[in-house]
C-alpha cells in the first residue's frame, strides 16, 4: 500500500514502479510521482560519499575553484533576472550544498545565507567558504517572517521529505513582493519517457534506465503540471518558467551513454521537452 500523496494529501495513490531498492508511487488525484518510503533527513543519502563519490562529477569543481563549476554562468544569469525585480538584499538558498551559489550571490552584493540538510556539506560551506549555513530542514530554520527578499531552491526541492511544507515556509519567510527561484528535474521529458518505456516493455525486468533517471535521492519527481500546482498552492505567482538540460559534464556517464544523452538533448530541445525546469515566482 502506498503512502498518501505528499503534494495534495490524497490517499488515492498506487505503486507505479518497483525498483531495486526503492519504489515510486503516483497519485491518481493530482498525478504527482514520488519516492514512496523516502528516508531523507540525516541518513547516509547526503553524506560525504554522496558529494565525493556517487555524484563526484556534479560537485568536483566546487571543492576547488568553484567559479569554474559548469553551473556558475547559470547562477549569474538568474541572479541578474532576480535583481531586475528585487535589488540585492537578503537571500536564502535552500539546499546550499557546498556553497557555490551563495558565494556568487555574495560577490554581487547579496547578504546571503543557506539552509542545508547534509552535515558534511553545511560544514564545508561554513569552514571552507566562510558562509552562514544552517544545518537542518527549512521547517526548522530560525528566522522571522517576511525578512528575505529572495529564496532559492537549486536542485533541492526534489530532495526534501515534505516539499509543500518547505515551500509554504519559504513563502512565509519572503517579504511581500519577494521572489522565489526554483530549479528542479522535469519528469515530463524525453529522457524520462524513454526510461519509462524500457521498464514497461520489459514488464519491469529492465530497471537500469529508470533508476538512472528517477534517482533514489529524490523524494519528488515533478512535471510542469505538478510543479505549477505546488507553487500555486503555496501562494506564489509564476513570472517566468523555462526548460533546459542539466549540464552533461556534471553527469556520470560512460562514452556510449554520453553519446546517447547528447542525442536526446538535441531532440528534446526541438520538442521543448528538456529535463529541467527553472521557475521564477513572486509572493502575492
Amino acid at each position: 500500500m502506498s503512502e498518501p500523496c505528499p503534494l495534495c494529501k490524497s490517499a488515492a495513490t498506487r505503486v507505479e514502479y518497483e525498483l531495486t531498492d526503492y519504489r515510486i508511487s503516483v497519485c491518481d488525484t493530482c498525478g504527482f510521482e514520488y519516492h514512496d518510503g523516502f528516508g531523507g533527513g540525516e541518513t547516509e543519502m547526503f553524506s560525504a560519499d554522496y558529494y565525493q563519490v556517487r555524484h563526484r562529477e556534479a560537485f568536483q569543481a566546487q571543492f576547488g575553484d568553484f567559479t569554474q563549476d559548469a553551473s556558475a554562468s547559470v547562477y549569474r544569469h538568474w541572479l541578474e533576472v532576480i535583481e531586475a525585480r528585487a535589488p540585492a538584499g537578503r537571500l536564502l538558498d535552500v539546499g546550499a550544498a557546498l556553497g557555490t551559489f551563495l558565494k556568487i550571490a555574495e560577490s554581487r552584493g547579496w547578504k546571503a545565507e543557506g539552509v542545508e540538510i547534509s552535515r558534511f556539506a553545511a560544514d564545508f560551506a561554513r569552514e571552507k567558504r566562510g558562509l552562514t549555513v544552517f544545518n537542518g530542514d527549512l521547517e526548522g530554520f530560525p528566522a522571522e517572517d517576511g525578512t528575505f527578499d529572495a529564496v532559492t531552491f537549486w536542485d533541492s526541492i526534489e530532495h526534501v521529505t515534505h516539499p509543500l511544507e518547505n515551500l509554504n515556509t519559504a513563502v512565509r519567510l519572503l517579504r511581500p513582493g519577494g521572489v522565489l527561484l526554483l530549479t528542479t528535474d522535469n519528469f515530463d521529458c524525453l529522457v524520462a519517457d524513454a526510461a519509462r518505456l524500457t521498464y514497461r516493455v520489459s514488464a519491469g525486468a529492465v530497471r537500469y534506465a529508470l533508476e538512472r533517471v528517477f534517482i533514489a535521492p529524490n523524494r519528488s519527481y515533478f512535471s510542469e503540471a505538478t510543479l505549477r500546482a505546488i507553487l500555486e498552492a503555496s501562494g506564489l505567482r509564476i513570472v517566468i518558467l523555462e526548460k533546459m538540460e542539466y549540464p552533461i559534464d556534471k553527469i556520470r556517464t560512460n562514452p556510449a551513454e554520453r553519446l546517447i544523452l547528447k542525442g536526446f538533448y538535441g531532440v528534446a530541445r526541438l520538442l521543448h521537452r528538456q529535463a529541467q525546469i527553472t521557475v521564477l515566482a513572486e509572493k502575492v
